[in-house]
């Protein structure tokens, strides 16, 4: 049977209603309605230009921590409505919330009888109340599913469809729940996806739901059939499959009766010994087909979905797929679509996003507070990704759960059953969250939310919240602590507190909670802006964050150097995820990560902490390979308890494979190598193993190599490489002259502060080396080791404030200091206590040869080390560290000898005149420095 479709795609009339006096004024009836104007459907009010102008007294959804645009001086430029630009999201250029009214008259198939309709809309936002010819249909305030109505007709040509569109705050899910906020997709009103009118039988499959077994190596078919005549009939229920146990593919079929109103039927289709079960390596999918006919064989209705057979456990601290240990490497996606504003429903553009995120290793994508349509979900299945749904909550930041909200607890619950009904059948829907970080009532509320969908529906996990709370009745724990740095730790995190080190796991945090464990938002690590990025903004939602912070830096006399600060930071930001991911996969009992995130985050401030940009494109400093040498279902480890070593040290390295691949590894051979800066092996040697490598992580064995090399300091990689099959991991070491002599100072003189001895030495055109304390510092600024954590606006200016540094590694200042143009694991010594100079006040022309990127709100032009004239003499300036304790800093020492080295020599001859009343500005006075 061929169902009769009518896509309702096309041109529609539309009345905005501010006073919200359509219901009063029964613009239901559609001779009430005074439409001016037309849009196009599917779509929303913004794209067609539909609403107020964005100014500074737009009201918009969602929590804005800085403080910047209110009050900063800096921001001053952009707060007017002639040229308002928002730093802290993606900005529409126009803006409402409230009713809208959108109708349209539909020409209807000719036909003698009376017929019953089913309206279709995918994808609405927000809440629907649906008229025909007048009639009201009922409402739908779901924010995950398509609402639909059901009306009839009476040998009618055409109706009139009025749809009352309302995008307020119906329930208060959030002001930063990504279903609704202006972080992400923003607070849109309109109409997405497909949009049709199909005729429904009088006997109607209403529902499917399948659940597989894979022990029988069976699915058992629920059907909901609807019986709208007005008698009790009997029937025949007839499953079929591509994958069924007879050779001819068809299932049997079995009489039973149809009462009046809805119905349940259950039937069990036995699969085919060969059909395999669905997961990430093997996703094999069936095609099921239901059909409802008459006794006579009349067909009366029909439907046909794709499946997959599997089970998803969980075994002590691990999530199981088919009985076999899964480890999530997952990312976020926070309904993040800058060309429309709302999420896709194509199949191609979903699968666009899975196949990149697969390309960069990962396994798993997080929903974060809102749910996909169904192209998302279909793609999954086929591609054989897991995917963790949220209900579209982020009860937080100025809500809360509260006892006295009953009304809201029944809507999630509501809302979860319209999720599982929907997209409760997709095998790669195997997690399932209320919500993302909620604040108030909810351990008992969402206790209780987990015991119920854990007794109702076992086809897959369950868990309170993302982030928290870690209740007993979850099946896995989504928790922030097993991450290198947790929101609020700044310059107290084991990054930027203690010196590198490729050894610490988070078993002991895993082992505090109950069953598995799954890191939250991991990551987070930021790069400074891509401008180039701005020309992809081509749909509604335009960039005024980037075109804020580029007219900062261009203030500031840096716009050359944007591409640079993008690519250094990037450098950082990469061997921060490295480091980051590889303690998550050297940790035993961990389930697995949710990256926040392998893209950028336009809201919230404006967080780039992604290797790739809002439209899943790299950056140019991280490929996939690059990313998968750590992220992938196969994982060779190192540990290492330090990364910088003296000549002749013995180097040692704890070698263990990560290995989540679909099976053991058979005739496992590691090779190892050390090779110097030109890629030349140094060192190198074999690891055998006579029995395979199980599934899980697994030790290989300890590496260790005496470093006996000319005593010049030299950056290594330790290079370690799988040969079946070819996986490949490497990490950075540095070797320094032991007992290291500085050179004998001839003409340079040290000092510790402008004081009048420098200003004398000075003024008499000697060589003067300015070996500054830290904190004394005049600077805003506060420096550590890694990259921003999120954004230091939404933070509220949390350290550290920059992005690594850049300089130059031709410069003849690090002629006896090997390192690139970007931060490397080597400058922890110097920088995690740096004082970062402001140099803004100084000549535009002065280029620091270590220059601090900082955040891209303030884009101060910062200095750590620069050399220039002042009066008669020759300066140096330096407020890292290289004065305290060098004897045990060998870092420290090399880096001073390479300054000393360099300014004893003929190359020292800096050609900027700097005043010495203006390096004042740049160091506290003398009381400051004695506090």
């Amino acid at each position: 049977m061929n169902r009769t479709s009518i896509n309702l795609s096309g041109t529609w009339k539309v009345i905005l209603d501010q006073d919200d006096r359509g219901l009063e004024k029964k613009w239901n009836e559609a001779q009430n309605l005074p439409f001016a104007r037309e849009l196009q459907l599917p779509g929303n009010l913004e794209e067609n230009r539909i609403g107020d102008p964005v100014s500074s007294k737009t009201e918009w959804i969602g929590s804005q921590f800085g403080k910047e645009f209110t009050s900063d001086p800096l921001y001053e430029p952009y707060r007017e409505d002639d040229h308002f630009l928002f730093p802290y999201w993606l900005q529409p250029e126009t803006r409402y919330i409230g009713p809208a009214w959108y109708m349209r008259s539909i020409q209807l198939p000719s036909s003698d009888a009376s017929k019953t309709w089913e309206l279709s809309l995918e994808r609405p936002h927000w809440e629907t109340q649906v008229w025909v010819d007048g009639s009201y249909l009922g409402s739908c305030d779901s924010l995950s599913v398509p609402h639909r109505y059901i009306f009839s007709t009476n040998q009618k040509s055409s109706v009139d469809i009025v749809i009352r569109v309302d995008n307020r705050m119906i329930w208060e899910v959030g002001p930063n729940a990504h279903s609704v906020s202006d972080q992400t997709q923003g607070n849109w009103n309109g109409l997405v996806g497909t949009l049709s009118l199909t005729e429904v039988p009088p006997i109607s499959i209403k529902q499917i739901q399948l659940f597989s077994d894979i022990v029988r190596n069976s699915v058992l078919v629920e059907l909901t059939v609807e019986n709208r005549l007005d008698c009790d009939r009997k029937g025949i229920v007839a499953i079929k499959s591509d994958k069924a146990r007879d050779l001819g593919g068809l299932g049997s079929a079995v009489v039973v009766a149809i009462p009046q109103g809805s119905s349940r039927i259950h039937k069990e289709l036995v699969l085919s010994p060969d059909m395999q079960t669905w997961d990430e390596f093997h996703p094999e999918l069936c095609t099921v087909e239901a059909s409802v006919l008459s006794e006579g064989g009349e067909l009366w209705d029909t439907k046909q979905l794709q499946a997959g057979i599997r089970e998803v456990g969980t075994d002590r601290k691990h999530i199981r797929i088919n009985g076999k240990d899964v480890f999530l490497r997952g990312t976020v996606e926070c309904c993040v679509f800058p060309k429309t504003g709302y999420p896709p429903v194509d199949e191609s553009s979903w699968e666009r996003i899975f196949t990149k995120a697969k390309e960069y290793g990962l396994n798993h994508l997080r929903f974060h507070s809102w749910c996909p349509p169904e192209a998302a979900f279909s793609v999954a299945d086929r591609l054989g990704f897991y995917v963790q749904i949220e209900c579209p909550i982020w009860k937080n930041q100025g809500v809360a759960y509260t006892s006295e909200d009953g009304a809201f607890d029944n809507w999630l619950f509501s809302e979860s059953q319209r999720i599982v009904d929907e997209y409760g059948n997709h095998p790669s829907f195997i997690l399932f969250t209320s919500g993302n970080e909620p604040e108030g009532r909810y351990t008992e509320l969402l206790g209780l939310w987990v015991s119920y969908w854990k007794q109702r529906d076992k086809r897959r996990l369950y868990t309170s919240a993302s982030g928290w709370p870690a209740l007993e009745e979850n099946d896995y724990q989504v928790v922030p602590e097993p991450r290198i740095q947790a929101w609020g730790q700044g310059l107290t995190s084991r990054i930027n507190a203690q010196e590198p080190e490729t050894y610490t796991d988070y078993s002991n945090i895993c082992d505090t909670y109950p069953g598995p464990v799954v890191t939250h938002e991991m990551g987070q690590w930021c790069v400074f802006p891509d401008f180039s990025e701005m020309k992809e903004y081509t749909g509604y939602l335009k960039p005024r964050n980037f075109e804020v912070f580029a007219d900062i830096l261009k203030r500031r006399g840096m716009s050359q150097q944007a591409r640079d600060f993008l690519q250094a930071s990037g450098k950082l930001q990469l061997l921060c995820y490295k480091e980051e991911l590889e303690a998550a996969q050297r940790t035993a009992n961990l389930a697995g990560y949710q990256l926040l995130a392998l893209t950028d985050f336009p809201g919230q401030g404006t967080a780039l902490e992604g290797v790739l940009n809002v439209f899943w494109q790299e950056k140019g400093y991280c490929t996939a390979s690059d990313f998968k040498a750590f992220c992938n279902d196969i994982v060779l480890l190192a540990r290492m308890e330090k990364r910088c070593f003296a000549a002749g040290e013995v180097f040692e390295a704890q070698l263990s494979l990560a290995n989540y691949a679909s099976s053991p590894l058979e005739q496992v051979a590691v090779h190892w190598s050390i090779l110097d800066a030109n890629g030349v092996p140094l060192f190198s040697d074999f690891l055998s193993f006579s029995q395979p490598l199980k599934r899980g992580l697994q030790s290989l064995g300890t590496v260790t190599q005496q470093l006996n090399l000319p005593t010049v300091p030299q950056k290594l990689t330790f290079c370690v490489q799988l040969e079946n099959p070819k996986r490949e991991n490497h990490w950075d070491l540095w070797v320094y002259p032991d007992n290291l002599v500085l050179p004998e100072q001839k003409t340079v003189q040290i000092v510790h502060s402008l004081d009048a001895s420098c200003r004398h030495f000075l003024e008499e055109g000697k060589t003067v080396l300015l070996l500054s304390f830290p904190q004394h510092v005049q600077s805003e600024v506060k420096m550590g080791f890694s990259s921003v954590f999120w954004n230091t606006s939404w933070t509220e200016g949390q350290a550290p404030h920059t992005l690594g540094i850049v300089c130059d590694p031709k410069h003849p200042v690090f002629r006896h200091f090997p390192t690139d143009s970007y931060t490397d694991w080597q400058w922890w010594e110097l920088l995690h206590d740096a004082g970062a100079m402001v140099l803004d006040e100084l000549p535009s022309s002065l280029a620091p040869l270590v220059q601090p990127i900082d955040t891209w709100f303030r884009s101060h032009k910062l200095g750590l080390l620069f050399e220039c004239q002042v009066e008669k003499g020759k300066l140096m300036v330096c407020s890292m560290d290289l004065i305290s304790d060098l004897d045990s800093r060998m870092v420290a020492k090399q880096a001073l000898y390479s300054i000393l080295a360099y300014m004893e020599g003929t190359d020292f001859n800096p050609t900027i005149q700097v005043k010495y009343e203006e390096l004042q500005h740049l160091f506290k006075d003398q009381k400051e420095m004695q506090k």
